[in-house]
This record gives structure tokens, sequence and C-alpha cells, in this order.
């Protein structure tokens, strides 16, 4: 168990401070989503409706079925999103004529105004991330990226190891 062994040889606890890093890095991106925005319309937006007008907006041609797979959510909780963001004045719904199932949005006025702000953000946030990723090298990109994917799978199994944990105490 490396977090806790900060004495690993050749280490010298530098392990242990990665960790605490990315524990931090994880709060505060936890933090940043849970805090909703307002774009400029008075009225605050949650981060899953900011992500669905996001979607809404690079895949318009997309129904709530491909949406909900690219967020890695449930069709009901886009529907439940697509619905407060209707009333909210952000996107209409669209049900097909011939299958009643079959839902797509639309971006209103307001909602393609949103969709702007939420670009220009993320221009702004990436930009900085990309300036110091600028300042490596090829071999720090490579490793970085490795690091980032392996981050990845850990968060992936997270869920698995929580109740293999739960059920072997």
């Amino acid at each position: 168990m490396l977090y806790q062994n900060d004495t690993e040889p050749g280490r010298d606890g530098r392990i242990p401070e990665v960790l605490d890093l990315f524990t931090v890095i994880f709060n505060r991106a936890a933090a940043v989503e849970r805090e909703p925005v307002d774009v400029g319309h008075g009225v605050l937006l949650y981060s899953s409706e900011v992500h669905l007008i996001d979607l809404a907006g690079r895949f318009p041609e997309e129904n709530i079925s491909e949406l909900a797979k690219r967020l890695g959510v449930t069709k009901g909780a886009v529907s439940q999103t697509a619905i407060r963001l209707e009333k909210k004045g952000y996107l209409e719904r669209i049900i097909a004529e011939n299958d009643r199932r079959n839902v797509s949005i639309r971006l209103t006025t307001r909602g393609e105004e949103a969709f702007e702000w939420h670009q220009r953000y993320h221009k702004a946030v990436n930009g900085m991330v990309a300036e110091e990723l600028a300042k490596l090298d090829e071999k720090e990109i490579d490793n970085l990226k490795k690091v980032l994917t392996a981050v990845g799978y850990m968060l992936e199994s997270c869920p698995e190891v929580r109740k293999n944990l739960s059920e072997n105490p």
C-alpha cells in the first residue's frame, strides 16, 4: 500500500505527496461541479444542466439516448435534466411523431448563449492547463498520459473495490 508507506525505497515520500495532491484536485473538482453557475441570465444552472447544454450544442443531431451514453448516465437522468432546462428556457424537447420514445432536444436562443458561455469557460481554463503542458517534453507528456489513464481506470474500479471491502471487512 504505497499511499501509507512514505518510506518506499527510492521514493523519499513523493508518492504520498502526489496521492495527496490528487485528493486535493478531486475535492476541488467536486466542489466546482456542485456549485451552480449563472451564465448571464440570472438563472442558476447545475453542472448536469450545463453538461447537457454543452452536448446538445456539440451534437445537435443526437437524441436523449445517445446523449445519455455520451454522459455516462441513464436516459431517465437526461430526460429529467432536459425537462428542467426546458422549464428554464434553455432548450426544447422534440418528440418524434412516429415513436414517442424517441426524444431529441434543441437549444433555444438562451441555450445557445449558455453553450457559448461554456465554450468560453473551457477555453479559458483549458488554456491555463495547456500552458503548463506546453512546458513538458514528449516523454513527460507520455508519462503524464500513462498516469492519468491509470487514474481513470482506478476511478472506474472504485465502486467494485468499495463493494469488495464492504463484503470482506
